[in-house]
């Protein structure tokens, strides 16, 4: 008797342990409160000039320009996490120390008509965020998390641009999946891919000799810069399964994704019309299309609940259109030009735990 009850109450509980341990096969976002992350992520971009138009008062310039231009950019940004707590699928409160931030890049340029046939720029970039730790503290009346500095003062504009989200999250499937699962992501979510984190305050901080370089083009790599307001696309994912990589069991998700945006960047470039020394600059408009189709992998840790790792690369475009007016050494111009160039761009996160 004793023998048949067990076998019937084992039976019975079956489909519950079933159910306790199925959800651990299937990515979901569910760190445990006390949880502390490294998060390390690189963003890389290499473009080559592929098309550039230019005219003056409405007219093709004088000259027949031959111009060659090659840009890159590579941006690293380093955080330690600590999930204070979690809870309703969303840390409550999680206070982030940002170890290191910054940006390296350059464009070189090779035109008959310049001095020396062209010329060379590099640039770095640093923000005054690195060193601190802030706070971010859900506000359920708000719907928003309050962020404030953590032990450590700041400038508060700082606060302003930068996001929780570093997890991708919204990745994930918004319920359990098997292996060969596929879904749509919304394309707002991948903001948290482009731009790891928000606008984190990386800006140039040496920009070379005044008049040296060419207006706006030093910090076009900027991922804030990159990532409009406007957002649009496709992105797809894939799960794969469970796998062993790297001693660890992990969800293989692929992504893929085709997307574009469009920032208005006329505050920016007149912020430098000081490059073009003894001219007054009046910029009408400069705006930025910027495309990306690129495919990767992302590995979620299962059995803690959050990102393990982040590989993704592709194809990217980026289109310029300016107008300005200048006034210099008494006479007045008018420039339309555009620009359009083309190469790749990659983005990895390893996250592990401390």
């Amino acid at each position: 008797m004793n023998c048949t009850r067990t076998l019937v109450l084992a039976a019975l509980a079956a489909p519950l342990l079933c159910s306790s341990i199925a959800p651990g096969d299937s990515p979901a976002y569910r760190p445990a409160s006390g949880t502390k992350l490294s998060r390390s992520w690189v963003v890389k971009q290499d473009m080559t000039l592929d098309e550039m138009n230019m005219t003056m008062n409405g007219q093709p310039l004088p000259m027949d320009l031959q111009m060659d231009m090659d840009m890159t950019n590579e941006t690293k940004i380093d955080v330690s996490d600590t999930i204070v707590s979690f809870a309703d699928g969303r840390p409550s409160e999680l206070r982030r120390s940002y170890d290191s931030l910054g940006s390296a890049s350059s464009f070189n340029v090779e035109m008959p008509q310049m001095p020396e046939g062209g010329m060379e720029q590099s640039t770095t970039g640093s923000s005054k965020l690195q060193g601190k730790t802030v706070q971010f503290k859900w506000d359920a009346e708000k719907g928003e998390y309050a962020k404030a500095y953590h032990e450590s003062e700041g400038e508060a504009d700082l606060l302003e641009g930068i996001e929780l989200d570093m997890d991708l999250a919204g990745l994930l499937p918004k319920e359990a999946v098997e292996a060969g699962a596929t879904w749509d992501i919304d394309v707002k979510e991948l903001r948290a891919l482009l731009m790891p984190g928000g606008d984190v305050g990386i800006r140039p901080e040496d920009k070379g000799e005044e008049g040296a370089g060419m207006p706006g083009m030093d910090g076009m790599g900027d991922l804030k810069d990159l990532v409009g307001d406007l957002l649009e696309g496709s992105a797809k994912a894939e799960y794969i399964g469970i796998q062993d990589i790297e001693g660890g069991k992990f969800a293989v998700i692929k992504l893929k994704i085709d997307i574009e945006s469009s920032n208005d960047l006329s505050d920016k470039i007149e912020e430098m019309a000081g490059a073009i020394a003894g001219a007054e600059m009046d910029v009408e408009h400069m705006d930025l299309e910027f495309a990306l189709e690129a495919e990767g992998t992302l590995l979620w840790d299962v059995a803690s609940g959050h990102v393990r790792k982040l590989d993704l690369t592709g194809k990217s475009t980026m289109k310029m259109d300016i107008g300005m007016s200048i006034d210099a050494q008494g006479q007045s111009m008018k420039i339309e030009q555009q620009m359009a160039m083309s190469g790749t761009m990659s983005i990895a996160l390893d996250v592990t735990r401390d």
